[in-house]
């Protein structure tokens, strides 16, 4: 009816539902046969379907399901046929996998009425079977991981195979613990030859010498042994040659293995399980790693790692990333292998011994000054993530530095040297990278866990500011982290995010009047004579410590600086909003505040501490210059006087802040007036013609 979709439904269905039926009846049936079945019932479902399936017009779903339901029959069948290889010895060739455990794991041991028996004349198989378990080890992980066996069974193959053998009660049961899971890695006994040999004596000879007991009974099966026994039993029970061919070597079976593998794993990909494709992609990999295709391998872990990371699934990721990473080293892809111990640094601490993980960052850090072909920048945002003050922001005015403290947590297991370390600070309101890179100064020793790493901010623009990045310098390997804390305890790092951060830490408030000053005594002072001048320093919520005061007289007015400055206390009252009159000042009684005298040097005053945050009152003595002879006036011609002729101009400037980058700069007018004035007027002629004169002089 050419409908292979529906076929490949029922029929997968059929064959899980038969294989239930035949478990029921297995102690009748040949062995293995329930395995047997299945694989080639698989087989043949999947060659009838697929040739029968053109991919013509076809729904999406109709096409991907049936693509998932052809993976399902690669994947059954492949955990059947390894289950089968593992019976007759060949489970040294199976990767100790998380899927394959998985599989494998879920599968019961044939249950047949008796275990079969070694056939006659086989003992030169059980000694080749014998050298293959004793030669074979694992393939050991790089940094020497030492990871926990996952088993591939769900009891010991000779615990079961001995379980069902027919005279299992004669002979020495600790033969069948000598082995810990079976697999044919460490399944020899762990007893010394010497003593072995004495046991195994001790087994087949059990009991008196007598007549009934002179001839060798029964006794418990080697693991050699039992593998002989299957994999005769299986050549009576399987019929198809090219099914047979298939376990008749390692060779043979690890070809079958892979297509099948990688059967599953492409239709996978064509369906809607992707990720159980990747998943295969990775025992596909482990085959390519065996045989020295690294490209290959290091291609297809990738693609497992990248899920596995994608799914937050940190044990399983712990289990290939090194694989990972020892096909990056071989290549000599210095990027990538950086990138993997970065990533098995960052991986939950439990799941690596201390040794391990140290492994990991002596590589780090070994790369890092080494003389590296192609420098590439690292991301260690999963690594070295960081957080600001968990009090209010830090508040500047426009123009003003300031220092920022950042908590930054290390997840290396031990004290890593920074030769830089900048933080990247952007704007709250804007999408943009923000300010350049903060650096912070010298070298930083970054110790595991939390560090707090202290950073001069110079002036920026008005706006708050959030975390950006934090980049650094190892050797020659260039980092960044975009990994920020979460609002939380900073004491803690389990509060850790890649969101980007909504706290600001920096607050640049628009500019505004930070300090006024103001003329205490601007009029009534007198030409040519010493003269006092006071200045009103007012700050406005800021602080003026160690604030530097400019005075720059200017033509015709000098300061004298042989005299001390005067600087008070000043209480404002509200009268004194504007200039004031100096008789007015000069006659107010003295302040009850803090008065000090400080000197005058090139026109600079260095305000006292004390005087950062109140309003002061400084004094300063001057001298306005005139040089011309006052010249008496009468009633019939009198003199013009013009207020420019006192006026005298004072350019002042105060640096003030914490690098005395703010000033305020101003320019004040005083009125200087002569001390007296003459008139005179002609009171009475003479009459010789004398004229008799009087003259007034005002004060």
């Amino acid at each position: 009816l050419s409908r292979p979709v529906e076929v490949a439904a029922r029929g997968y269905a059929f064959v899980v539902s038969f294989s239930k039926t035949l478990a029921l009846h297995e102690n009748a049936l040949p062995f293995c046969f329930r395995e047997v079945w299945v694989i080639t019932a698989c087989l043949g479902l999947i060659k009838s379907t697929s040739t029968q399936y053109d991919g013509g017009v076809v729904a999406i779903d109709s096409e991907k399901e049936f693509y998932r339901l052809q993976g399902d029959l690669y994947s059954l069948c492949r955990a059947k046929f390894m289950r089968l290889a593992y019976l007759i010895g060949y489970g040294v060739e199976i990767e100790k996998s998380p899927v394959n455990s998985a599989s494998l794991s879920m599968l019961s041991w044939p249950k047949p009425a008796t275990w079969p028996s070694i056939p006659p004349d086989s003992s030169a198989e059980v000694m080749a079977k014998e050298k293959t378990i004793l030669q074979a080890k694992a393939r050991e992980k790089l940094f020497d991981i030492q990871r926990k066996p996952l088993p591939l069974e769900p009891s010991s193959l000779l615990r079961e195979a001995n379980r069902r053998r027919a005279f299992l009660s004669v002979g020495n049961l600790s033969e069948l613990y000598d082995s810990v899971d079976g697999s044919g890695l460490g399944a020899h006994s762990k007893l010394s030859p010497n003593k072995s040999s004495s046991n195994l004596m001790t087994r087949t000879m059990s009991g008196p010498a007598t007549s009934e007991t002179s001839l060798p009974v029964d006794r418990p099966m080697r693991l050699s042994e039992i593998h002989v026994a299957a994999e005769h039993a299986l050549k009576q029970t399987i019929s198809d040659p090219d099914f047979m061919t298939s376990l008749s070597s390692p060779e043979e079976f690890e070809s079958r293995y892979m297509e099948l593998t990688k059967g599953a794993a492409d239709n996978y990909h064509r369906s809607w399980w992707k990720r159980h494709g990747v998943v295969l992609d990775g025992e596909i990999a482990a085959i390519f790693f065996k045989h020295g295709n690294y490209d290959l391998a290091a291609k297809s872990y990738e693609k497992v790692c990248a899920l596995y990371s994608a799914e937050g699934w940190e044990e399983l990721l712990a289990d290939v990333l090194p694989d990972l990473a020892e096909c990056q080293k071989i290549l000599k892809d210095e990027a990538g292998y950086l990138a993997s111990c970065v990533k098995l640094l960052s991986l939950e601490s439990s799941l690596f011994s201390s040794k391990e993980r140290q492994a990991f960052q002596s590589e780090v850090v070994r790369l890092a000054h080494s003389e590296m072909r192609h420098p590439v920048p690292l991301d260690v945002s999963s690594l070295i993530t960081f957080a600001g003050n968990p009090a209010p922001p830090l508040e500047l005015c426009d123009g003003d530095p300031g220092t920022l403290s950042v908590a930054v947590w290390s997840g290396f297991p031990d004290d890593i040297t920074l030769e830089s370390l900048s933080l990247r600070l952007s704007a709250f309101s804007s999408a943009d990278e923000g300010l350049k890179a903060i650096r912070s100064t010298d070298a930083r020793v970054l110790v595991p866990g939390r560090n707090i790493i202290t950073f001069d901010i110079p002036p920026q623009k008005p706006g708050s500011y959030v975390l950006g990045a934090l980049t650094g310098q190892i050797g020659k390997l260039s980092f960044r982290s975009h990994g920020f804390s979460q609002d939380g305890p900073v004491d803690t790092d389990e509060f850790m995010s890649f969101e980007k951060p909504t706290r600001p830490v920096l607050k640049v408030r628009k500019p505004r009047a930070l300090v006024d000053i103001t003329p205490a005594v601007s009029s009534a002072l007198l030409m040519n004579e010493l003269q006092w001048i006071g200045l009103i320093v007012k700050p406005i919520d800021y602080s003026l410590k160690g604030g530097i005061l400019h005075i720059d007289a200017g033509a015709e007015l000098k300061i004298e600086e042989s005299q001390m400055i005067e600087i008070e206390s000043y209480r404002s009252d509200g009268e004194h909003s504007s200039p004031i009159d100096a008789s007015k000042v000069l006659s107010r009684p003295t302040d009850t505040g803090r008065v000090e005298k400080v000197p005058i040097e090139n026109g600079k005053i260095k305000l006292p501490d004390w005087a950062s945050d109140v309003t002061t009152l400084v004094w300063f003595p001057v001298r306005a210059i005139n040089d011309t002879v006052p010249k008496g006036t009468s009633p019939a011609s009198p003199q013009k006087h013009s207020i420019v002729d006192g006026m005298r101009m004072i350019a002042l400037k105060l640096e003030f802040g914490a690098f005395h980058n703010q000033i305020f700069e101003r320019t004040i007018a005083v009125h200087f007036t002569n001390p007296f004035h003459v008139s005179t007027r002609v009171v009475d002629k003479c009459n010789d013609g004398t004229l008799l004169l009087q003259g007034n002089i005002a004060f």
